[in-house]
């Protein structure tokens, strides 16, 4: 997916969530996903948007390190600098063991990607950050 439109950079926190609430909309969604959207040095957003569908509820460690190579070659071939991520799924907002865990993987697997943006999930209701309470394991 691309999208053309020209976007003010994101530098800070609140400028990603804008941004994911943006190209989320309103609506819902069908599928369990995560969302990939690059930005260089300066946080401008490459027109690349992956969605990658269908994620298992619970992270496996083979998904996560493949979401991690993929990372890792867009990086080296696009010269992305950064990666910021949004889980979205059907269902009510509250955070789910699922989404709390595909959270911690991905946040443990990507630990040494600077900066690391925190990880958003977006439901039929709303798109909400994972604040770092919700990422202590249960």
């Amino acid at each position: 997916m691309t999208t053309p439109r020209e976007h003010k950079p994101i530098r800070t926190e609140h400028d990603l969530f804008e941004r994911w609430e943006e190209l989320m909309g309103d609506g819902g969604f069908g599928r369990r996903s995560l969302w990939l959207i690059f930005l260089d040095e300066e946080g401008r957003q490459s027109d690349l948007i992956v969605p990658i569908d269908d994620i298992p509820i619970l992270p496996d460690s083979r998904d996560v390190h493949a979401i991690g190579d993929l990372i890792a070659r867009v990086r080296e071939e696009v010269g992305v600098a950064q990666v910021p991520m949004l889980l979205s799924r059907p269902g009510p907002s509250e955070i789910t063991e699922g989404d709390r865990r595909w959270a911690i993987a991905l946040t443990e697997a990507l630990r040494d990607l600077r900066p690391q943006w925190p990880i958003h999930l977006a439901t039929r209701d709303r798109v909400q950050v994972f604040a770092p309470d919700d990422l202590v394991a249960a």
